[in-house]
C-alpha cells in the first residue's frame, strides 16, 4: 500500500491547486474574458452531444469529458478535452470501450482513472483503464473485484482509490452490493476492504481527516427500489465502515455531495450539512421555491456553492430541465437564486476551473435530448 501521512497530502493538494490557480491566471493573462458576477456565458461547443459523462479537471488546467449517453441513447467511448485559455474542445483518445454509470478519479501522477460503467445498460463491468493526458491515450488496468455501475470512488489522502457500492445491472433492478474495494496505482491491482452496513448505489465525499462519508442512496430488494437516509464512515486506517446519523430524508439519488471550507459536507437537495465534529445533520435556509432540488454541486474559490440541474416542480410541465440555478452562501447558512444558465440541461457535468469560473458542459433537454453546448458562470 502507499503510505503518506495527512499532512503531506495537504501540502500536496495545496501545491497543486496552487498550480492550477496559476495556469488559470495565465490563461486570463491570455484575454480569457471574464462575464457580469453572477452570469452564465456560452463558451465553445463539445463536439458530440452527450449527458450523464464524467469530467475530470486535469494538473494542468484542462478538462477531460469522458463516455456517457450520445444521440438515441448510444452510450459513448468517445472523449474530448476542453482548454479553458481558448474555450474550445479538442477530440482525444477514446476509451477501449463505451461507457456508462461509471467513476473517473485524477491520480497523484497526474492520470485519470477510469472504472466500471456498462456499454449496454444490462451488465456491467469490472474493467478499468487509465488516461494519459501526455499521450492522450488510454491503457488497460487491473480490473474491480466486482462488476459495477452507479458506485462511488473517492481518491484518498494515500493515493489509493476507494470504491464502494454500486449495482451489477442498469435496467434489471439489481440488488445494490455493500462491498468495497481499494486501487493501487502502484501496482494497478484492487483488494478487497472492509463492506458498507447497508448495501447502497450513491455517492461519497472525503473529509479532511480522511475518512469518506457515503449518505442516502438506494438499495433494491426483491424488485422494488428504495431510497435512504442513512449514513456511513469509511476509516482507512482501519478498513472498516461505521453507521452516523442518518439525514433528514430518504433521497435515492444526492446532489453531488460538496466538502465546504469549514468541513463540513454539503447535500444541496435536502438542504442539510452534515458536521464531521459533531456527527450530526444540520439544517440549511430552504431553497428558492422556483424549481425542484439541484443536481449538480460545485465548491466556488470563495467558498459559497453552485447548485444547477434542477426539473421543473409545477403541474403539467412534465419534469423537463430547467435553467434555474442555486448559490449557497456558507457564512450565512443560505440559498439563493444566481443567474440562469442560457440553456435548459439536466446530467450534465459542474466543474470549478482554475481561474474560478465553472464550466457547466453538455446534459440534455426535453425528451433527453442531448446538447452540445457549453457554458462559463462568473461567480
Amino acid at each position: 500500500m502507499i503510505r503518506t501521512t495527512m499532512q503531506s497530502f495537504k501540502m500536496t493538494r495545496t501545491l497543486v491547486l496552487s498550480s492550477l490557480l496559476l495556469t488559470g491566471l495565465l490563461g486570463i493573462g491570455a484575454g480569457k474574458a471574464f462575464g457580469a458576477s453572477g452570469t452564465f456565458a456560452f463558451t465553445g461547443s463539445l463536439n458530440t452531444a452527450r449527458y450523464d459523462h464524467t469530467a475530470t479537471l486535469l494538473a494542468n488546467g484542462e478538462v477531460l469529458v469522458t463516455g456517457g449517453l450520445g444521440a438515441n441513447f448510444a452510450i459513448l467511448a468517445s472523449a474530448e478535452i476542453y482548454n479553458p485559455t481558448n474555450g474550445k474542445w479538442t477530440v482525444t483518445g477514446s476509451m477501449s470501450v463505451s461507457r456508462l454509470a461509471f467513476t473517473a478519479n485524477l491520480l497523484p501522477n497526474g492520470e485519470v482513472l477510469v472504472a466500471g460503467g456498462s456499454t449496454d445498460g444490462y451488465s456491467c463491468f469490472a474493467s478499468a483503464e487509465l488516461y494519459n493526458p501526455s499521450t492522450g491515450h488510454w491503457k488497460s488496468t487491473g480490473s474491480m473485484i466486482q462488476p459495477r455501475c452507479h458506485h462511488s470512488a473517492t481518491l484518498l489522502p494515500n493515493g489509493e482509490v476507494l470504491v464502494a457500492g454500486g449495482v451489477g445491472s442498469l435496467y434489471n433492478s439489481p440488488d445494490p452490493t455493500g462491498t468495497a474495494e481499494l486501487y493501487n496505482p502502484s501496482s494497478g491491482t484492487w483488494q478487497t476492504t472492509g463492506s458498507l452496513n447497508t448495501s447502497r448505489a450513491s455517492q461519497a465525499a472525503l473529509l479532511e481527516n480522511g475518512q469518506v462519508l457515503v449518505a442516502g442512496g438506494y438499495n433494491t430488494s426483491n424488485g422494488t427500489t428504495t431510497g435512504l437516509a442513512s449514513a456511513e464512515l469509511y476509516d482507512p486506517s482501519t478498513g472498516s465502515w461505521s453507521p452516523t446519523a442518518s439525514m433528514r430524508l430518504k433521497i435515492d439519488s444526492p446532489t453531488t455531495p460538496v466538502l465546504l471550507p469549514n468541513n463540513d459536507v454539503l447535500i444541496g437537495d435536502d438542504a442539510q450539512f452534515y458536521d464531521p465534529g459533531t456527527g450530526s445533520w444540520i439544517n440549511t435556509g430552504p431553497l428558492p421555491k422556483v424549481a425542484g432540488p439541484p443536481t449538480q454541486a460545485s465548491l466556488l474559490q470563495n467558498g459559497n456553492v453552485l447548485a444547477s440541474g434542477s426539473l421543473c416542480g409545477y403541474s403539467g410541465c412534465g419534469l423537463k430541465p430547467t435553467v434555474y440555478c442555486y448559490l449557497y452562501t456558507t457564512s450565512t447558512n443560505t440559498w439563493s437564486r444566481t443567474g440562469n444558465m442560457n440553456w435548459p440541461r439536466f446530467e450534465h457535468s459542474s466543474t470549478l476551473l482554475p481561474n474560478g469560473q465553472v464550466l457547466v458542459a453538455g446534459g440534455y433537454y426535453n425528451n433527453h435530448i442531448p446538447t452540445s453546448t457549453a457554458e462559463l458562470y462568473t461567480p
